[in-house]
């Protein structure tokens, strides 16, 4: 009787690549429309090229990545459609999110909404005073997953939250980053917006959080959109 060890040994290990370079990509470590070689990759998750290959056409036929002829796999870049779609119903869950957060939020999680606030504004003066894109950006993508995190887990509905994760697969997170580019105005009004929600989820005003939570997604949408059109 042939021995079945290697094709499940295999089939574990592209499941085992394609899931944690899907939640890589989920969580914004890539920008849109950025290269992943295969040799690379491999070479990442101690596979061959094989595996490796696999997983991204995996990723390829749940539309998280797609392949270009003669150049390899990169990061799909949505349509401007697909942003509009992903926002629209982005913008449904967190703006309930915000509204809920703020009939429930207990005083630690409000004290973290503030610290993600004081991470944004960390970033914008760091700019300023020339600090490096990169020192920025790692900081302002953790500030934005502990704010965004912290409103859903206020608001006190998983489902909430696993509805939004969901869209992280079509839309990564932190791809308003891509949008902005380490823009000090952009950064600064988008800092504005956080600290708007926040403050009138502290002041219970459940509308107006869900209203500055819809308006605060809009405002990515259309950057995000105006940065596609340079990319394709």
């Amino acid at each position: 009787m042939p021995d079945a060890s290697p094709p499940i040994e295999r089939a574990f290990t592209v499941d085992a690549v394609a899931e944690a370079l899907a939640r890589r990509i989920s969580d914004g470590e890539f920008e849109l429309g950025a290269w992943i070689r295969q040799a690379k990759l491999a070479e990442e998750y101690g596979v061959s090229r094989t595996p490796a290959t696999l997983a991204l056409s995996r990723l390829e036929a749940l539309g998280v990545v797609e392949r270009i002829a003669n150049r390899g796999f990169r990061v799909r870049l949505p349509t401007a459609r697909d942003v509009a779609e992903v926002i629209e119903v982005r913008g449904l869950l967190e703006g309930h999110a915000a509204f809920l957060a703020a009939q429930r939020i207990s005083p630690a999680q409000l004290a973290t909404l503030q610290e993600s606030v004081a991470g944004f504004r960390e970033v914008v003066a760091g700019l300023r005073d020339g600090r490096p894109e990169e020192w920025a950006r790692a900081r302002w993508h953790a500030a934005n997953a502990q704010f965004h995190a912290t409103v859903f887990e206020a608001a006190g509905n998983r489902q909430l939250a696993t509805s939004s994760e969901l869209l992280h697969h079509r839309l990564p997170r932190n791809t308003s980053w891509s949008a902005m580019r380490g823009d000090v105005r952009l950064l600064s009004q988008n800092a504005n917006e956080h600290e708007a929600i926040a403050l009138a989820i502290e002041l219970q005003d459940g509308a107006r959080a869900r209203n500055l939570a819809i308006a605060h997604v809009e405002t990515a949408r259309d950057l995000m959109v105006a940065r596609l059109q340079e990319l394709v």
